[in-house]
C-alpha cells in the first residue's frame, strides 16, 4: 500500500469518527471499504493501462477541512464576468453564496444530516455496478460539501445557473472532496455552466463529481470548465440519470491539472432519451488527461453522441477511453462514437481506445479514432491562395476544435466556449494576444 492509501486511510478514520451514528455515516463507511477493495489503480488494470498513478500514489493528501465563508467576487474569471447568470460559488468544496429564482438551492452538508427519503435515495442510490472507480467511491466516502440544485415540473429556468468551484492557497497538498447534484423535474429545461479553477499553481487533489438526474421530458444544457492548477491532481466524475425523452448535452473543456482523470457516465434509462457527450482535452508542458466515457443504454429507442477531440502540444499526453455498453433490452439503439486527435508537436502523444459491448440486436453503432498532426497539403492549399502560414495553421486548430459546437444551442454557451479555447492559443503561443 502506497503513502497515499496509508494516508487517505487515517484521513477517513478521523473524518467519520467524527461524525454522528446515521444513515451518511454507514454510507461513508459502506464506500470506503469498496475503495479498499479497488485501491488505486495500476497500470495492469484495462481502465488506466495509458495512465501511471505511481506519482500520485507516492504523495500524501490532507483532507481540507478550511473553507472561508467568504468570496473576492474580483476573482471571477474575466471571461465570465459579463454573462447575466444565477452563480453559485464554492470555496474548496463549501457553498458559501448563491443566487437563485424558479430554482432552489441547498448546502449539501446540511441535507446530509437530515432523514428526507427522498434525497437519500439520490445518495445511495448506485448508477450502475458497470462502472467502478476507485475515485467515484473515494467522493463518496468523504462526502460533505457541495450544493444540491432542484428544479420543480414545467419549469424553465432561462438564465444559465453558473457554478464555481475555487480552490484557494488553503488547498495546498490537500484533498478537496466535493459534489454538486442537479435534480431536473418533469418538462423542465436549464443551462448549467461548472468553472472550476485555483488563483495558483498549488499542489492539491481535487476529487469532485456532479450528479444530474433528469426525470421525463426534461433538458439540460451542461458546459465543464475545468482550469485549475497545473500543480493538481484532478479527478472528475460526471454521471447522468435519464428518463424518458429526456434531452442532455455536456460539453467538456480540460485547461488544468498536472494530471486529470475526466470521467463521462450517461445512463439512458427511459425511452426516447437524447445524450450528447462532448469534449475538448487542451494539453500543454507535461501534462497527462485521462478521459474516459461510458455510455451506458438501458432502454429502447435511445440516441447517443460521443465526440471528444484532443489538441495536445509539447511533452503532453493524452488517453481517450470511449465504451458504449447497450443492454439486451435497448433495442433500436443509435450510438456513435467519435475520437480525432492533432499533435501540435512531434514529442505530444495520445492513446486511444473505442469500444462496444453490445447484447441487443436491432442497434447502430459505430466508433472511430484519428491521431495526426496538420495536414501539410491542406496547408499548402492555404498558403497558395495568399494565406500567410502562421494564419493558415491557426485556421485549421480551430476549425478542428469548433466541431463539437454543432450540438450546443445555447448562444452563451457557445461564446463561452469560444472565449476559454481563445484564451487557451493565447497562453499557448498559438496566436497573439493583442
Amino acid at each position: 500500500m502506497g503513502n497515499f492509501e496509508n494516508n487517505i486511510s487515517l484521513e477517513f478514520d478521523r473524518f467519520n469518527n467524527n461524525s454522528a451514528d446515521s444513515w451518511i455515516s454507514s454510507h461513508r463507511a459502506d464506500t470506503f471499504g469498496k475503495f479498499k477493495s479497488l485501491g488505486v489503480p495500476k497500470l495492469t488494470d484495462e481502465d488506466w493501462r495509458f495512465t501511471n498513478l505511481a506519482d500520485f500514489s507516492s504523495k500524501s493528501y490532507s483532507l481540507n477541512n478550511k473553507a472561508s465563508d467568504i468570496f473576492d467576487k474580483r476573482l471571477i474569471p474575466e471571461i465570465l464576468k459579463d454573462i447575466d447568470g444565477h452563480f453559485i460559488i464554492l470555496v474548496n468544496g463549501k457553498l458559501v453564496e448563491y443566487s437563485s429564482d424558479n430554482f432552489q438551492v441547498h448546502d449539501l452538508s446540511k441535507m446530509l444530516q437530515e432523514n428526507e427519503c427522498s434525497f437519500k435515495n439520490l445518495i445511495k442510490g448506485s448508477f450502475s455496478d458497470k462502472n467502478q472507480d476507485f475515485s467515484f467511491f473515494l467522493n463518496s466516502a468523504f462526502l460533505d460539501r457541495g450544493c444540491f440544485i432542484e428544479i420543480d415540473s414545467s419549469i424553465n429556468v432561462e438564465k444559465p445557473i453558473v457554478i464555481l468551484n475555487f480552490f484557494d492557497s488553503n488547498a495546498e497538498m490537500s484533498l478537496v472532496n466535493h459534489r454538486n447534484i442537479i435534480s431536473i423535474s418533469t418538462s423542465s429545461s436549464v443551462k448549467i455552466i461548472e468553472y472550476s479553477f485555483a488563483v495558483n499553481d498549488i499542489d492539491y487533489f481535487s476529487n469532485k463529481s456532479t450528479f444530474f438526474y433528469l426525470n421525463d421530458n426534461s433538458k439540460v444544457e451542461h458546459l465543464s470548465i475545468d482550469d485549475g492548477s497545473k500543480n493538481s491532481n484532478i479527478f472528475s466524475n460526471i454521471k447522468i440519470m435519464q428518463g424518458r425523452d429526456s434531452n442532455f448535452t455536456t460539453d467538456t473543456i480540460l485547461i488544468g491539472g498536472k494530471l486529470f482523470r475526466n470521467n463521462v457516465h450517461p445512463i439512458l434509462n427511459g425511452e426516447g432519451s437524447n445524450s450528447n457527450v462532448l469534449g475538448l482535452y487542451l494539453s500543454k508542458d507535461s501534462q497527462l488527461m485521462d478521459n474516459y466515457m461510458f455510455v451506458e443504454h438501458a432502454k429502447a429507442h435511445c440516441d447517443s453522441r460521443q465526440l471528444y477531440k484532443g489538441l495536445l502540444n509539447d511533452y503532453s499526453k493524452g488517453v481517450f477511453h470511449g465504451r458504449i455498453l447497450v443492454h439486451n433490452e435497448a433495442q433500436k439503439t443509435d450510438a456513435k462514437q467519435t475520437n480525432r486527435n492533432l499533435l501540435l508537436s512531434n514529442t505530444a502523444q495520445v492513446d486511444t481506445k473505442p469500444q462496444l459491448e453490445i447484447y441487443a440486436d436491432d442497434v447502430k453503432c459505430t466508433h472511430g479514432a484519428t491521431t495526426g498532426q496538420i495536414d501539410k497539403e491542406a496547408l499548402y492549399y492555404l498558403r497558395a491562395r495568399g494565406i500567410n502560414e502562421d494564419l493558415a495553421r491557426i485556421m485549421m486548430i480551430r476549425s478542428f476544435t469548433e466541431e463539437v459546437l454543432e450540438f450546443i444551442s445555447d448562444d452563451i454557451l457557445l461564446g463561452l466556449h469560444k472565449k476559454v479555447v481563445e484564451r487557451w492559443f493565447v497562453e499557448s503561443n498559438l496566436i497573439s494576444g493583442d
